[in-house]
This record gives C-alpha cells, sequence and structure tokens, in this order.
C-alpha cells in the first residue's frame, strides 16, 4: 500500500514540475500568483 502512495506522490510531483518547467520555456509566470515581486511579472510590466 505504501508503495502506491508513493508512486501516486511520486507521479504528482513530476507533473507539477513538468508544468512549471513548460510555462518557464513559454515565459509565463509559473509562481501561481504572480505578485509584484515574481521576476515574470517585472518582465512582463516592462514590455507594456
Amino acid at each position: 500500500m505504501e508503495i502506491i502512495i508513493t508512486i501516486l506522490l511520486l507521479a504528482l510531483a513530476i507533473f507539477i514540475f513538468y508544468k512549471n518547467f513548460k510555462k518557464s520555456t513559454k515565459g509565463e509566470c509559473n509562481c501561481g500568483s504572480c505578485s509584484s515581486s515574481c521576476p515574470m511579472y517585472n518582465k512582463e510590466k516592462n514590455k507594456k
């Protein structure tokens, strides 16, 4: 049973890392809430 839970947690972690990496490579904010302290927010703000 512990092995199944470990595999599910690992799969979830890989999915989250993949999703964040994919957003980062597109130049999107990957911090979740995109506050003014986020470096991606500052880049987007400077583009406009």
